[in-house]
């Protein structure tokens, strides 16, 4: 027995050292991004497709809560990964550490000509290319069918006050054995709140350029005075819920409509609730597909990869886009994938807007209702809080937070354009001061 269990070890060390030996063949590309939710495992699943579908290069993938902290550690160290998935945001604040990647168009059978040039373009620096377009994330109205029916609600709101009239009706749905509030906005998530500001007609919370210099503008700005004032009496007249997590309450059916990205789909999905997706409302209900209201992340290059790891890393790029999916996977919702590609598979059953052409234009992709449904105009404005590369982005996205959640539970009940402006006054000079650093 014992000479049987030494030979079943040593014939498993030797399958062991047979794979590692094949893995060490292959030029390891270290990735690295931050998606750690539902569709990070999706993005594993394909991740793992691409090392077993091929000999020449394998993935090594980390998704983290803790990407921007990694970065910052490692990048000025060259100890960074090869590949990243970043937001467009942020490219000017690593830009020494990103790579220039133009020569992918050289490198593989990828064409720039194969990508909206709106999108395309928010990757560039001057002449030079530094991103690939990964993920379109569009913020979206979410809406449960089922109380829309019970409220005898027939058609979907597409401006703020439809917005009001439904979640009234809805939230008098509610019972003590299960609140239901007809909206579902949420105070510390800034993304989905400023997607909401913009679609009432107000710019950016910094406007200006480098050659004309910036100024704050939250003063004297009657349309974030209007949102603000929209959003504050929701709160206050119960229709909306001061709950921290608003996707559970709108999994569980107590949420009416919300704002969110395509990432809720697959949470919805799971928990059997009846919805709809739908774009944005604005205050007149028209110009919707000219607000996209969203951001973009993309493959980028740092510093510590080498000019093979680049290489490597361009393959899996490519067949992102022009390879094979998964063919069947749980994320899907049965949607058969068996003739596309992992980039057409990832933005079809995730629900994300695509920025490559032959998967916009591709039967599957427009068959997509939803999809088709809340894809913007291409001169759509994609970005939020400042301008596209605006070193004080991330601060203004942080002190936006910080406004929304002291609005919602210190504001005045009842607030009018005078009280906004009370209000926003100690934000405009927060904002101001963050301009004078970036000077001096």
């Amino acid at each position: 027995m014992k000479k049987l269990f030494a030979l079943m070890l040593a014939l498993s060390m030797l399958l062991t050292m047979g794979v590692a030996s094949a893995e060490a063949e292959k030029v390891t590309v270290v990735f690295w991004n931050s998606w750690t939710g539902g569709d990070g495992d999706a993005l594993q699943a394909l991740v793992t497709k691409f090392n077993e579908s091929q000999d020449e290069v394998y993935i090594d993938m980390t998704r983290s809560t803790s990407f921007g902290d990694m970065l910052q550690t490692s990048l000025p160290t060259q100890e960074a990964a090869d590949l990243i998935l970043l937001n467009c945001n942020d490219m000017n604040k690593y830009s020494s550490y990103l790579l220039p990647i133009t020569d992918i168009w050289e490198n593989t059978s990828l064409k720039a000509e194969d990508f909206s040039d709106a999108y395309l373009s928010m990757a560039k620096s001057g002449e030079e290319l530094y991103g690939i377009p990964f993920q379109i994330s569009t913020y979206m109205m979410y809406y449960n069918k089922d109380l829309f029916e019970a409220a005898g609600i027939e058609e979907v709101p597409t401006t703020f006050d439809g917005w009001t009239e439904a979640a009234e009706k809805i939230t008098a749905l509610s019972t003590e054995e299960k609140p239901i509030y007809g909206s579902g906005l949420f105070y510390c998530y800034n993304g989905q709140n400023q997607s909401v500001m913009q679609r009432f007609g107000t710019g950016y919370m910094i406007e200006g350029d480098e050659e004309n210099g910036f100024t704050p503008n939250l003063l004297d700005n009657q349309a974030l005075a209007d949102a603000l004032i929209w959003m504050k009496n929701l709160y206050d007249n119960g229709y909306n819920p001061k709950e921290r997590d608003i996707d559970s309450m709108m999994a569980a059916g107590q949420i009416g409509l919300m704002t969110n990205g395509g990432w809720l789909k697959g949470t919805l999905d799971a928990a059997g609730v009846n919805y709809g997706i739908a774009m944005l409302p604005t205050v007149t209900g028209e110009d919707q597909a000219d607000w996209a209201l969203g951001d973009l992340n993309c493959f980028m290059m740092t510093t510590s990869a080498t000019e093979e790891t680049k290489l490597a890393a361009y393959k899996f790029i490519e067949w992102w886009f022009t390879g094979s999916g998964l063919e069947a996977q749980e994320v899907t919702q049965g949607v058969d994938y068996s003739n596309i590609t992992p980039n057409a598979e990832w933005s079809i059953s995730m629900c994300y807007v695509n920025a490559y052409l032959p998967t916009v234009n591709s039967p599957e992709y427009q068959a997509n209702e939803t999809l088709v449904t809340i894809s913007p105009s291409d001169t759509a404005q994609v970005q939020m809080f400042t301008e596209l590369g605006t070193l004080f982005w991330s601060d203004a996205s942080t002190l936006h937070g910080q406004m929304v959640e002291d609005w919602v539970f210190n504001g005045p009940v009842n607030p009018t354009y005078e009280d906004v402006q009370d209000f926003l006054a100690v934000y405009q000079d927060d904002l101001a001061s963050y301009i004078d650093e970036y000077y001096n």
